[in-house]
């Protein structure tokens, strides 16, 4: 049989029980659509956490975290490449295991930091406000990476740099509701370029009980460019500023450079060198957070997400074969003696087997793709409800509505891939009536009743 013939009569079957078709092919556009819907809302939620962590760091940025006053003791174990130091020294990122980062190959800079350790609450005019502060050695943010907005990147002693963000996280006390919220809609942009901001740090006094503040005066000397992560909300100060702040917070001298930085950003020459970097600095004894290691991890979650939420649609699908399967077995026993007069004429059992698999593979091919057009408008409902809502959110807590990414993301391969699957379920469910088709006597057929 040819393939025009039979698409010719695969189209007038069809037409013959339209009503049913239509009926079957629902089934299989719920379950098409339910797989659309819940994998493309998986892949959304994996597409933001991967932009936010994209945003927190670069791939070639290697975290290493320390704790300040608390370091670990070094175990140290033949044959693992291990520091320098015995075992009866601490392990500390001091100035000394700072040169050991630095002769790792595929080490382009290591960037010492110390955060603020007190509360500072920033004053601008009649305003405030308060962001992560943090101190960097000259040349740092150039290392990091950033690019400024505006002004420089060049840090002196009573200059910072801020991050895009910043200016946005001041309020006005006066204008505040009672839950402490301040409307969107009222706050006006600031321009905080060359701007005297107040850093007002707190210490506690032990012997009376007392809190003591200083006043501390520094002026923008730049702005960061946007770069959606955390260095949007934070200010950079000199580290040797930082430092003294600290110890005056503290009430005691510390010297990082002898007793450990609280933290140590690691850049390497490139992406595939960031892993091997990593690694070595796990083998010297510290935890480490890179965008790989992150991203490792939130791969692994999504893909058994998707997977359980595919599965969840994929249930719909497999109800919507039985009815295929059923509509075709329905059709076989009401043309069994069309199928008889078939054979009689000279069709073999391929070509009735033909017939019946491409009319259930239709079946299967109209509802994947009324199922991709349902999802797409579902997909649309669902951003725009979620967007109104998250609006409502960031307007009472003073968020930019700018910063609200889409709950799902329906990549191209997807709507290949349910279309040709609902081909798929269509066909498979299809073969058992197409036997059963195939395999009638020619001469019982005709004599069916």
């Amino acid at each position: 049989m040819k393939l025009r013939d039979l698409l010719k009569l695969m189209l007038s079957n069809l037409n013959r029980m339209r009503g049913r078709v239509i009926m079957t092919a629902i089934g299989v556009v719920i379950g098409t659509s339910a797989i659309l819907v819940l994998v493309s809302l998986g892949v959304g939620l994996q597409k933001q956490a991967t932009e936010s962590i994209y945003g927190g760091g670069g791939l070639t940025e290697i975290r290493v975290q320390g704790e300040m006053g608390a370091p670990v003791e070094m175990v140290s174990s033949p044959g693992q490449g291990q520091s320098s130091r015995n075992s009866a020294d601490r392990l500390r990122m001091d100035d000394q295991m700072l040169e050991e980062f630095r002769e790792i190959p595929g080490v382009v800079s290591v960037i010492p930091l110390e955060h603020f350790t007190m509360g500072g609450e920033l004053e601008y005019g009649k305003l405030r406000g308060y962001a992560n502060i943090i101190g960097v050695p000259h040349g740092a943010l150039q290392d990091l990476e950033l690019e400024p907005e505006s002004g420089t990147l060049d840090l002196e002693r009573g200059k910072i740099v801020i991050g895009s963000r910043v200016a946005d996280q001041f309020h006005d006390p006066e204008e505040m509701d009672k839950m402490g919220h301040v409307p969107y809609a009222e706050r006006e942009p600031l321009d905080l370029q060359g701007a005297v901001l107040k850093i007002h740090l707190m210490r506690f006094n032990k012997e009376d009980g007392n809190m003591t503040e200083k006043v501390v005066r520094l002026q923008v000397a730049g702005v960061l460019a946007g770069a959606s992560g955390q260095y949007d909300y934070t200010i950079f100060l000199p580290l040797r500023d930082v430092i003294q702040y600290n110890n005056w917070g503290q009430g005691q001298r510390r010297d990082p450079g002898r007793e450990g930085y609280q933290e140590v950003v690691v850049k390497a020459a490139d992406a595939r060198q960031a892993i091997a970097v990593e690694q070595a600095i796990r083998d010297k004894g510290f935890n480490t957070f890179s965008a790989h290691s992150m991203m490792q991890e939130v791969s692994t979650f999504f893909m058994i997400l998707q997977a359980i939420l595919g599965g969840i649609g994929a249930i719909a699908l497999l109800v919507a074969a039985f009815g295929i399967a059923n509509t075709m077995l329905m059709s076989v026993y009401e043309r069994t003696r069309e199928i008889g007069l078939m054979k009689a004429i000279g069709a073999s059992n391929k070509d009735v087997m033909g017939i019946f698999l491409a009319e259930s593979g239709s079946i299967g091919l109209l509802g994947g793709v009324g199922g991709v057009a349902l999802a797409a408008l579902l997909n649309g409902a669902l951003n725009l409800v979620g967007r109104a809502f998250l609006m409502q959110q960031l307007a009472e807590q003073g968020g930019s509505p700018d910063t609200i990414p889409r709950l799902t993301y329906t990549p191209l391969w997807l709507i290949f891939f349910v279309i040709v699957f609902a081909l798929l379920v269509g066909v498979v469910s299809g073969i058992y009536p197409a036997t059963r088709a195939a395999q009638l006597s020619p001469i019982k057929a005709l004599k069916y009743e």
